[in-house]
């Protein structure tokens, strides 16, 4: 898009801070830095911890944006910058994002406010494919649900276990003081599958920033084995953005 001479903006798309601050915020549970590729008619982002224990994978529909003027083309820069300023305006305002080919910045509008951030170069950002899973144990519960069992655990340690066998899902966590349990019977869940008794344990610390996401999510599906990594896998924003969040389970090897 031509906006002057010697100036062409390749980026300028709108978006309610709701969906902006929730697509951060997943990210954040992960990242310090991410790596937008904005598409024809989509918004992808895959990004994978340092340690290589946690990975999610997001696509965001473009008709969730009021504005979506672009040329294909990667953006890359550290949450904070721009979730810093989301966090000044309230769910309904609109944040404005633009950038100008070859000016290595990101111009954002919020309201009467205006910031100009540093980006990063895209191709120092990578992020592998998502691996093929199958777990064999599944469940469906609402995000509140899984907010109340993340809050729960926090209160046994920083490490969480789920479980599944006969007609129950359980979720407990423990250290030398305390010993939580969260116990969900089958005919409370939207699913239940499993094809063996199984359990696995994952760090809560991956998990936790997940309770500012899911908050109105209502069905957030949970894939794990036998010390098997654990898949969510969840939408938002009626369904205009998709989730999925793999972490690796922690083994006895581990500790």
């Amino acid at each position: 898009m031509e906006i002057g001479e010697g100036c062409y903006l390749m980026l300028n798309v709108t978006a309610r801070l709701e969906l902006m601050s929730k697509i951060l915020d997943t990210l954040k549970a992960v990242v310090e830095d991410a790596k937008f590729e904005f598409k024809e008619n989509s918004l992808h982002i895959r990004v994978v911890d340092p340690s290589h224990v946690a990975m999610i994978q997001m696509d965001i529909d473009s008709a969730a944006f009021d504005t979506w003027e672009l040329d294909e083309t990667e953006i890359a820069f550290e949450i904070d910058m721009v979730r810093d300023l989301v966090g000044l305006g309230s769910e309904d305002e609109m944040l404005n994002l633009r950038a100008d080919e070859g000016s290595g910045m990101l111009q954002a509008s919020l309201g009467n406010v205006e910031g100009e951030f540093r980006t990063i170069d895209p191709s120092t950002i990578t992020a592998r494919a998502l691996p093929p899973l199958d777990p064999k144990c599944k469940v469906h519960l609402s995000g509140p649900d899984f907010i109340r069992i993340l809050s729960a655990a926090a209160l046994g340690g920083d490490l969480v276990t789920f479980g599944i066998g006969e007609d129950h899902f359980k979720v407990s966590a423990n250290n030398t003081n305390n010993n939580i349990q969260v116990d969900f019977h089958k005919d409370n869940l939207q699913l239940f599958e499993f094809d063996k008794a199984s359990h696995s344990q994952y760090s809560l610390s991956y998990l936790q920033p997940l309770k500012k996401v899911v908050g109105r999510v209502e069905t957030l599906e949970i894939g794990f084995g036998e010390n098997y990594p654990l898949a969510l896998n969840f939408t938002f924003y009626d369904g205009a953005v998709e989730v999925q969040y793999f972490l690796a389970p922690r083994i006895e090897g581990d500790f």
